[in-house]
């Protein structure tokens, strides 16, 4: 399986459409969308971006004639487990880990700027 085959999987698994997905990661969703369809080949630094952002091997992402999916279940999980555990926060709690996040982004978007 290519790697573009994997990263549409990767999103869909996470239920993220591709703007959302592309913005994760801080690039364009044309970008992606270009990547997806196989037309781009990815950077070492994009497929860095994905792996570390949605907890998949890079290996995997990069190795074609892997076609184990069992990393797309682990790294839908982790969102899951995320989500769960953000859902049990109290208000004031929510609003730092938002905060943080959005500091998260801009810091990747600074020292990754153009992260494809």
């Amino acid at each position: 399986m290519k790697f573009s085959e994997k990263l549409k999987l990767l999103r869909k698994a996470n239920n993220m459409t591709q703007a959302e997905f592309a913005a994760s990661i801080g690039v364009s969703r044309g970008n992606l969308a270009n990547i997806e369809l196989g037309n781009v080949t990815p950077t070492p630094v994009f497929v860095n971006c994905v792996s570390l952002m949605y907890h998949v091997d890079k290996h995997w992402l990069t190795d074609d004639g892997n076609d184990d999916l069992s990393a797309l279940n682990e790294s839908a999980n982790m969102v899951s487990q995320i989500t769960t555990k953000y859902e049990q926060l109290d208000d004031k709690y929510k609003r730092f880990v938002e905060s943080q996040i959005m500091q998260l982004l801009e810091l990747q978007e600074k020292e990754q700027h153009g992260c494809q």
